[in-house]
């Protein structure tokens, strides 16, 4: 795995969690803080509590990360940089990150702090990958939409450190680019309170059911398979999940990795101790568009009534307090010599020792002490994290040792070997400086983004129209047009001959890194899309060097929008109209709710009578959720103005032609509001 070492990554949302996973054979253990997690209703860890963790962890030879996995809104830098700054003086050994603009930060604060790439950050390409080596992170974690052959290909083009998930509770849509909840309710998941209402009943076409649900995933039969793709790192989800939760699962797929066959009865304890349905699936590892990740029937609550409590019991004992597992190899040495203080010397594989001296031994009077004796003595590492690897022993003749002093140089030995590992990694901290001046805006655009060709000509009033790339080839040239790739790029090699066609210096927007890089490879500019998630200058400042202006976050208010134009070194674009895209899926809800997968677009009903249309896609069956109401504020069009943006965009989904000039035309005048709207996050 050119030179990456396999480890299995369990959660934990309390301390009890994690004695759990480390106990069970967990090599390494993620935890969120209490601020900036993308699962902010676990218990999560103060910074006396994070220390004490990576200090747990340290010990017993198990690696500790750190969630910051949510985005960063303008103001919180500050906050952001001190939470990096403790995690670095607690001894954690790397972050995930979902924000740049976070990733910005931690590289100026504590340079040598692993950053690891967050799957909110939907890295689904090699181009995506690439591009976050670039920035800094040593790991990517893996959008969980991928296939085998996908990820094949992304670690053959990339080489980089790769995570992925293997259990646990599955999004139906890409992670990070999961608005719904927000726009329904206010919770974000990209702020870590996704209320999840994919997991809630619709109605549609006459039927109802949990078309958004997805089942879990459990991939414990693909792990050979998963690293032979390249997967190195093996991920199970559940910082919201029990304590017995992680040990169970834990404990099942340490045994897989370690080569021993699964068994029925390791499936059913998969299944009992936590599975919404009593059913797991495979995800898209083993293929793509398959009809058993989504299960119509499966609510939030229908999960398993309850793990047996024969089950409960078995694995709460494996982390009880004092417990312990031996992990960490041990290498003794023993001499003892007439005349001399007895020596036992300790040594591990990350290059601690310890000696410890004891009395001069006497001489035998019946049996002298051996080396089969001595072993006896020394090797006993009960209730300690340690297991002896080797031991030798050079004894002299007709020597007498008492037990009990060779257990005392033993427990001496293995206590001093603790304090050495438990000894915190001394990385240098930095000051936050804070210091990005932006580039006010000469005049405010109309940008109109069409998604269909009848809808061109409605647009026509607006500054620039911004159309998928695919109609380039359907329309004259026009410098009118901006294209703009698809949210998900699944084939890049598609889209190069795309770029490839169009004049040298074409603007193009898109919503992935790798989209970023493939633009400038074909000597184009590029324009951050909304997908992007920028939310914060620090942000903005990274993807200066590669796009000429960013579109921002949805989920920025009015007062940070202004703040974020003034802060950032391009041009920034605020999205002022139309349905929010609030969900991109790779499984068929179309198929979930027809039987088949024709791409016809259909309306889901919740249970408020919300109607929220699904579009798909004859090319690359992806799915694509809208919010039940258009963004509107063409009534506060003196507010738009004064907000910085140098563009304001209009989206256009379903509206037909005279619904878009109109739409166009009260943003040049103003217009009263239709009769269902939103302001979104305004």
């Amino acid at each position: 795995m050119k030179g990456h070492k396999t480890e299995l990554l369990s959660p934990a949302g309390s301390f009890e969690a994690l004695r759990a996973a480390v106990q069970n054979g967990a090599d390494a253990v993620y935890v969120g803080a209490k601020r900036f997690s993308a699962r902010q209703n676990a218990q999560n860890f103060t910074d006396e509590e994070l220390a004490s963790a990576a200090e747990y962890c340290r010990v017993r030879g198990a690696k500790l990360y750190l969630t910051l996995n949510t985005l960063m809104r303008p103001g919180e830098e500050k906050a952001v940089a001190e939470e990096i700054v403790s995690a670095a003086k607690a001894g954690v050994d790397g972050l995930i990150i979902q924000d740049l603009g976070v990733a910005r930060l931690a590289q100026s604060v504590c340079p040598g702090l692993e950053r690891h790439a967050s799957t909110q950050l939907s890295a689904h390409s090699a181009a995506d990958v690439l591009s976050l080596m670039d920035k800094g992170f040593s790991r990517v974690v893996l959008s969980r939409e991928l296939s085998r052959e996908e990820i094949e290909k992304i670690y053959a083009e990339t080489g980089c450190e790769l995570e992925a998930f293997v259990h646990g509770a599955i999004c139906v849509s890409f992670s990070g680019r999961c608005l719904m909840s927000s726009f329904i309710g206010g919770r974000s998941g990209n702020r870590g309170v996704c209320a999840q209402p994919c997991r809630q009943k619709y109605a549609c076409q006459g039927q109802s059911g949990y078309f958004l649900s997805p089942r879990d995933l459990c991939l414990v039969d693909r792990l050979t398979d998963m690293a032979r793709a390249g997967i190195v790192s093996f991920k199970i989800e559940g910082r919201m999940k029990s304590p017995e939760y992680v040990a169970a699962v834990t404990d099942v797929y340490r045994r897989a990795l370690d080569g021993e066959p699964v068994t029925d009865r390791d499936r059913a304890r998969l299944r009992d101790i936590f599975s919404r349905g009593g059913s797991f699936t495979e995800g898209y590892f083993s293929g793509l568009n398959t009809p058993e990740i989504l299960n119509t029937k499966l609510s939030n609550d229908n999960i398993s009534s309850g793990a047996p409590k024969e089950l409960l019991a078995q694995v709460s004992g494996t982390y009880r307090e004092g417990i312990e597992r031996g992990r960490v190899g041990v290498s003794l040495r023993f001499f003892a010599r007439a005349g001399e203080d007895l020596v036992l010397e300790a040594s591990d594989s990350d290059a601690n020792r310890v000696r410890v001296v004891g009395s001069v031994p006497l001489p035998a009077q019946k049996a002298p002490l051996t080396a089969e004796n001595a072993a006896r003595s020394l090797t006993k590492t009960g209730g300690t994290p340690y297991f002896i690897s080797d031991f030798t022993a050079d004894i002299g003749e007709g020597l007498f040792v008492s037990a009990a002093e060779l257990n005392r140089l033993r427990r001496t030995c293995l206590d001093r070997l603790t304090e050495q590992r438990s000894r915190r990694p001394e990385l240098p901290v930095f000051g936050f400086e804070w210091a990005y001046r932006g580039v006010p805006a000469s005049r405010q655009e109309l940008y109109a983004s069409v998604i269909d060709m009848s809808q061109l000509e409605g647009a026509g009033d607006a500054d620039k129209i911004i159309v998928p790339i695919d109609f380039m080839d359907k329309i004259p040239y026009n410098e009118k047009y901006i294209p703009s790739l698809p949210q998900i790029i699944l084939d890049g090699e598609a889209v190069r001959r795309q770029l490839a066609a169009l004049p040298k210096g074409t603007e193009v927007y898109t919503s992935t890194l790798g989209g970023l890089s493939l633009i400038r490879e074909a000597g184009l500019r590029a324009r951050g899309d909304f997908g992007l998630n920028v939310s914060n200058a620090a942000a903005a400042s990274l993807l200066a060097a590669e796009a000429v202006s960013l579109t921002l976050s949805p989920e920025l208010n009015f007062r940070e929008i202004r703040k974020l134009a003034e802060s950032s070194p391009v041009p920034v674009e605020a999205l002022a109209y139309g349905r929010q895209l609030v969900m991109v899926s790779r499984a068929c809800i179309i198929r979930a709710v027809r039987g088949r997968c024709d791409c016809r677009r259909i309306l889901l009903k919740d249970k408020t009578g919300a109607e929220f249309p699904v579009f798909g896609d004859t090319r690359t069956h992806l799915n694509t959720v809208y919010n039940s109401r258009p963004t509107f504020m063409a009534d506060r069009l003196e507010q738009l103005r004064k907000c910085g943006a140098a563009v304001l965009r209009l989206t256009f989904t379903d509206e037909g032609a005279d619904a878009v000039r109109e739409t166009v035309e009260k943003y040049r005048k103003g217009g009263e509001v239709p009769n269902l709207f939103t302001r979104g996050y305004f």
